[in-house]
């Protein structure tokens, strides 16, 4: 056997009985905090080996390992597309980090195209893997504060140095990319196409993705998952997917690969999962997807007494939480009485004067009682939109109304409003590069301490004391989890838990389920219903997951490009009665799905004829004007450099 031949029959990824474990210094005394660190520290000595090499630790402090993965074993061969699914905390990241070389382990553990994942260097030319820590390490140092204001044109030059120009134009129409961007002025959605341009730009053998696509709207999710495709079956790229999101992903995969507790319960071709993706009735009439449905199965199936919990709620059964409207609640202002929950009229916004406005000519309103979900395209302004109504920047007087009080205005609505975003991670949870911050502390007393806050400011201990219990059970927590041990997924459950453990009268949430799985999501969405139907709270939620949601909201707000295309009843909303499969591309999954990417897909061919009528200009029609250009003015010279601070780079800083 030639070597080639030999290297095409190699397992592009091997496992092979694989055990992992963290290794976590944590906090063993009420006093540790108050001791001086440069007198108090011990060493704990491991024998100066590579597995534990000498490391200090304050006094107070002991060392915890957290068993991730127990006897893992999986094979792939080479243009495989495998899903790995799994629950929240069940080592998914854990084991795509070890396979693309960023833990050490035994050498024949694993090997990745014939070769040990950790030890061979020369696999980093071959192999990428992609995580969604890059919007906290590059485009920010923490805090959100921009790191070097970073043009696309420059990360565009340097990743693509080298690359195939047809190779890199085509990646840049696809993802949409503009090179005029800048980092610190575009949506988070942008700023993802931006890092999976750069990743992928490069031809790579093996790719392992883990959870890059939370960002993207539909379309770009399509697009991107078509071009993976063609990928692994006209080059054999190997693709390793970890996601919690499956719109539009059947049919897509080769291979699944479900994780349960750190131990892999099976890894095989999709034609060996015939009986497992079988779906039941029930769940196919409500428009659900089968790769969806499968998964939470698995995932219920694994939990039965939380599958009954979910089962009691659905089904209208005794719940354990006080029905009490947001205005009993002693410190908590009444809404007013006959106002809608949101009212905007003509609101304009933009970030700077030179820039286009990112919402434009705004006028809707949203009913008391609405499980509102709000939609659009990456850029739409959805964001911006959550933020100005949660008081988070000024507006004019009388534009924007919440519950019939002023937005930013009326500080009545600081009780009343809860805003829950992607940025908790970034600011409460870390510091940047992933480094924790004060994270060492039990998600029970972060709650604790904020229920008793709740109780001193008037609430009634009773409610406070039932919803805690409520969202735990739904959530799934554990309350002597430490932030810095878990993950991202139950990192936002523990902002979940504290957000919604206020009962506010207006919620708004801003791509708050990017890390839950399917199960957990299913379950802060029955939270939302029961919150709305049981306290006439409003909910506005914006996301692009749209698997399992077809039957929870009642009203869309639909933006395009800062303006409203449609604000109603779903029911009434354009294409709702003619729901049908969308062809091209990747298969679709759920009737809602179905109708937001149709939106989508008729914006992007409209923008792309009004380019493209823009660029035909013919000598019938076209004047011609020749004049002598104008010298260009040179820029103001700045007072100071520190003028130039948030311009287009950290070099044009000092360039004076």
């Amino acid at each position: 056997m030639t070597t080639s031949a030999a290297a095409s029959t190699t397992p592009s990824i091997q496992v092979n009985d694989l055990w992992f474990s963290y290794e976590v210094a944590q906090n063993i005394s009420s006093t540790a905090k108050t001791l001086d660190a440069t007198k108090h520290t011990r060493t704990a000595d491991g024998g100066l080996s590579v597995d534990q090499p000498r490391r200090q630790h304050d006094a107070g402090k002991e060392l915890v390992y957290k068993l991730q993965l127990a006897g893992v074993s999986m094979e792939l061969p080479r243009g495989a597309r495998c899903m790995l699914v799994g629950a929240n905390g069940a080592g998914k990241t854990t084991l795509m980090s070890v396979i693309g070389g960023k833990h050490m382990c035994n050498e024949d553990a694993v090997r990745v195209l014939g070769r040990a994942a950790f030890e061979d260097t020369t696999l980093s030319s071959e192999l990428a893997l992609l995580t969604g820590n890059w919007t906290h390490t590059v485009s920010f140092v923490g805090h959100n504060v921009p790191f070097q204001a970073m043009e696309v044109s420059r990360l565009v030059a340097s990743s693509g140095a080298g690359v195939d120009p047809a190779r890199v134009s085509r990646l840049l129409t696809l993802l949409e990319v503009d090179q005029s961007w800048n980092l610190t002025t575009v949506s988070d959605g942008q700023r993802r196409r931006v890092q999976i341009f750069c990743k992928l730009v490069k031809p790579f053998k093996v790719l392992l993705l883990d959870e890059i696509t939370t960002d993207l709207d539909i379309l770009a999710r399509n697009d991107l998952l078509t071009f993976l495709r063609e990928e692994s079956e006209e080059r054999d790229v190997t693709i390793l997917y970890c996601t919690h999101i499956f719109d539009g992903l059947d049919g897509w995969a080769s291979h699944i690969a479900y994780l349960m507790g750190g131990k892999l319960s099976f890894c095989q071709p999709l034609t060996e999962l015939a009986d497992k993706l079988a779906v039941p009735a029930e769940q196919s009439a409500r428009g659900w997807g089968a790769l969806f449905c499968a998964v939470q199965r698995w995932l219920l199936d694994a939990r039965p007494d939380f599958a009954a919990l979910l089962n009691a709620s659905a089904t209208g059964a005794a719940v354990p939480m006080d029905v009490c409207d947001g205005a009993a609640v002693v410190g908590v202002p009444a809404p007013a009485a006959g106002a809608s929950a949101v009212c905007v009229r003509d609101f304009t916004w933009r970030y700077a004067p030179n820039k286009p406005p990112q919402l434009n000519g705004l006028s809707f309103e949203v009913p008391r009682g609405a499980r509102c979900l709000l939609v659009g395209a990456n850029g739409a302004g959805k964001t911006t939109l959550l933020k100005m109504l949660g008081g988070k920047h000024m507006v004019p007087h009388g534009t924007v109304h919440c519950l019939g009080y002023e937005a930013f205005h009326d500080l009545e609505l600081n009780t009343m409003v809860s805003l829950l975003t992607g940025d908790w991670t970034r600011t409460v949870a870390c510091v940047g590069n992933g480094v924790p911050f004060q994270a060492d502390f039990s998600i029970g007393s972060m709650a604790q301490s904020l229920v008793d806050a709740l109780v001193r400011d008037g609430a009634p201990q009773a409610l406070i004391s039932s919803r805690l219990q409520r969202l735990v059970a739904l959530l799934d927590m554990d309350l002597s989890w430490r932030l810095h041990q878990v993950s991202d997924g139950q990192r936002r459950r523990a902002q979940l838990l504290l957000k919604l453990l206020r009962p506010s009268s207006l919620l708004l949430m801003d791509e708050v389920t990017t890390d839950l799985d399917v199960v957990s999501r299913q379950a802060l969405l029955q939270f939302l219903r029961e919150e709305c139907e049981q306290r006439g709270a409003t909910v506005i939620y914006s996301t692009h997951i749209l698997d399992g949601l077809d039957d929870w909201p009642d009203w869309v707000l639909h933006l395009k490009d800062g303006k409203v295309c449609y604000n109603g009843p779903l029911s009434g909303a354009p294409g709702a009665g003619a729901l049908g499969a969308v062809s091209g591309g990747i298969d679709s999954s759920g009737s809602l799905f179905t109708l937001v990417k149709g939106w989508l897909l008729s914006e992007r061919d409209a923008k792309r004829r009004s380019h493209d009528s823009a660029c035909e200009v013919t000598p019938a029609t076209a004047t011609v004007v020749s004049a002598a250009p104008e010298p260009a003015k040179p820029p103001p010279k700045p007072t100071s450099k520190f003028d130039w601070f948030g311009g287009a780079s950290r070099q044009g800083m000092y360039a004076m």
